[in-house]
């Protein structure tokens, strides 16, 4: 009988760590949505924003050809898919 109150005990402490990890993951996911997210690719004739919170610490990035840590950081940033962040990336070492 006490075998089974520590089975179920941690059969729940399990359960709870495991929504604690989930809900943690989407409260970021939240979190990076929230900022104004840059266009991958840029349109036709269309002015972007001069510049992005976070934006200066991407192109410390790839001035120091870090390229791969840029597009991590975009992606942590904004939000975006890793081709939209490679594009914005690659879109911002042409201009700098």
């Amino acid at each position: 009988m006490e075998y089974l109150a520590i089975l179920l005990s941690l059969i729940a402490l399990i359960v709870c760590l495991s929504v604690y990890n989930k809900v943690s993951a989407l409260e970021a996911r939240i979190k990076a949505m929230q900022f104004p997210r840059p266009q991958a690719a840029p349109t036709a004739q269309a002015e972007e924003p001069t510049s992005y919170l976070g934006q200066d610490e991407v192109i410390r990035l790839i001035h120091e050809g870090k390229k791969v840590e840029a597009i991590k950081k975009s992606r942590e940033l904004y939000g975006m898919s890793l081709l939209e962040a490679k594009q914005y990336v690659d879109d911002l070492a042409l201009k700098v």
